[in-house]
């Protein structure tokens, strides 16, 4: 089971550019400029590429990984309201996480920053800028699985715009593997939760209706 999956830079990439287009939050120009001017297997774009530096402006300020979710508001909040409800999401739940794992308390209980590191822990840090211990696909992986008779079961939220499912569809589809379910909707309480498709192998794509990363 893979959630919201890198599978494969270059389609990944492609994908995530063409989802901001598809749902309106780059331009006309800037989308054509990529297309023409970027090589999307590098992380620059390339030397012609100047495009990216506008897909941050033309978004502006938004939640990429739920592009319709509210932004929080309150970062310095070190504690969740009294009264959570699961029915309501809250935006800045990641901040609680985050402030409370800063507590010098919690670090020692935990064994955390023994050494005394005197930046704040962060869910992504700049402190390593560079990683290189990666591969750029892992389609050869999931062909071997299913070589084997191992059952592949993606998943994608389809407001997710860091790994949307424009990026999974392009990724899956290099496979080049037969339909063996149709593409169709599946059901929760009567209503559409999302659709999926399943290949000769048995790998299923299944998109989650609303759902972010």
């Amino acid at each position: 089971m893979l959630g919201n999956a890198v599978l494969n830079d270059d389609t990944d990439t492609t994908g995530m550019y063409d989802f901001f287009w598809t749902h309106a939050l780059i331009s006309d120009s800037t989308i054509d400029a990529i297309h023409k001017t970027c090589n999307l297997s590098l992380d620059s774009g390339g030397p012609t590429c100047t495009a990216l530096d506008d897909v941050d402006s033309d978004i502006g300020n938004l939640d990429i990984y739920n592009i319709y979710a509210p932004l929080c508001t309150h970062s310095g909040t070190r504690s969740p309201p009294k009264t959570p409800s699961i029915e309501n999401f809250d935006p800045c739940s990641d901040y609680y996480v985050e402030a409370y794992l800063n507590i010098p308390e919690v670090q020692d209980a935990m064994h955390a920053n023994v050494t005394k590191l005197k930046q704040r822990w962060s869910s992504c840090s700049d402190v390593i800028s560079s990683w290189g211990d990666t591969v750029s696909t892992v389609l050869p992986i999931l062909t071997e699985l299913l070589s084997k008779g191992i059952r592949i079961w993606v998943y994608s939220g389809d407001v997710d715009g860091r790994i949307p499912v424009t990026s999974t569809r392009y990724s899956l589809n290099q496979l080049q593997l037969p339909v063996k379910v149709p593409w169709g909707a599946w059901y929760l309480n009567n209503q559409v939760g999302g659709f999926s498709i399943t290949y000769e192998g048995n790998l299923t794509l299944v998109t989650v209706r609303g759902a972010g990363h």
